[in-house]
């Protein structure tokens, strides 16, 4: 498998990454054989990288993980994780930081983590739940201690969620102090890749994307099936929106006009969402949640397809500049 730079680290990773999330869920409900045959199978096709955080399954994702790196020692597996925190709380950030960085690095049973990131939403004002810029660069804030928890070595890189209002996470990125952002980019909202906003009318991450290459930052996409809304009809109850904008009657439409245009593809609907990501060459990788073991063989089939026909992105960017009209 193709292996990316990931920004300004001195990382080469595989453009497909494991995701250890709830909205898969493969590292978190099933028995171990078949956690262990899908690491197996996606180490022997060249995947490097698996990522979670500490909040998947309350720990478990972590937990499962750190058994599962026990079993294939003689292999280099970049490992990233992530802390959500509590802005308001009587706990400083950095102990909070100090904890959960020994908490998952016991759960998985490892001496550093790779990538370490935020886990928060970035708005406008801070809340209870989510940090402004401020917030984040502030002298003692989110950055200054992941910093100093770099210096120390018990993490490496350092990494946003970049989620929230657009201009305070690109106040965020602009400070040049974070290594990686998770991006959403997907079919459905490619809007991280704009330029400016234009017509477009859903959840506006327009500008992101260069923001971060200004700044030689890995990007990590996320939401690449958008929930699973991209990849088939069928709803399994952990679909978790994480933008808004448009609502579910007007999604519907637009994935519908989509799949239209890509008829004539033989691959499946998950395989061409994920094509069109392999067709942007500024995302570093991609991180795909599995909720079975067949979704992986379907996963590397695509990646060993490549990019969609340059006459069926055009018709998709189409599409996109016009808001779907």
């Amino acid at each position: 498998m193709k292996k990316n730079r990931l920004g300004r680290t001195d990382l080469r990773v595989s453009r497909i990454v494991l995701g250890g999330g709830w909205v898969g869920g493969l590292f978190i409900d099933p028995d171990f054989s078949v956690m262990e045959k899908a690491l197996v199978q996606s180490v022997d096709s060249g995947i490097n990288w698996i990522d979670t955080a500490e909040s998947y399954g309350e720990g478990q994702s972590e937990k499962n993980i750190g058994l599962l790196l026990s079993t294939i020692k003689d292999k280099k597996i970049y490992i990233s994780s992530k802390a959500r925190l509590k802005p308001n709380g009587s706990e400083t950030i950095f102990s909070q930081l100090d904890r959960k960085i020994d908490e998952s690095l016991e759960r998985l049973n490892i001496s550093y983590i790779d990538v370490y990131q935020l886990h928060n939403r970035i708005e406008k004002f801070g809340t209870n739940k989510h940090f402004s810029a401020r917030e984040i660069t502030q002298r003692k804030g989110v950055l200054d201690s992941m910093e100093k928890f770099k210096s120390e070595g018990r993490i490496k890189h350092i990494g946003i969620t970049a989620l929230g209002d657009l201009e305070s996470i690109k106040e965020v990125i602009s400070t040049n102090g974070f290594d990686t952002a998770q991006i959403y980019y997907n079919l459905l909202n490619p809007s991280a890749q704009f330029k400016k906003t234009g017509q477009w009318d859903d959840h506006d991450f327009s500008g992101i994307i260069d923001q971060c290459l200004k700044n030689d930052m890995g990007i990590m996409c996320i939401r690449i099936f958008a929930a699973g809304y991209l990849a088939t009809d069928v709803r399994h109850g952990r679909e978790i929106s994480v933008t808004h904008g448009i609502n579910q009657l007007e999604q519907k439409r637009r994935i519908e006009k989509l799949f239209e245009i890509i008829k004539k593809d033989k691959a499946s609907r998950a395989q061409i969402a994920l094509r069109f990501g392999l067709s942007n060459k500024n995302l570093s990788c991609i991180v795909t949640g599995l909720s079975k073991i067949e979704h992986l063989d379907q996963i590397l089939e695509a990646e060993c397809l490549g990019s969609l026909d340059e006459e069926i992105l055009e018709k998709i960017n189409f599409l996109h500049k016009s808001n779907f009209s």
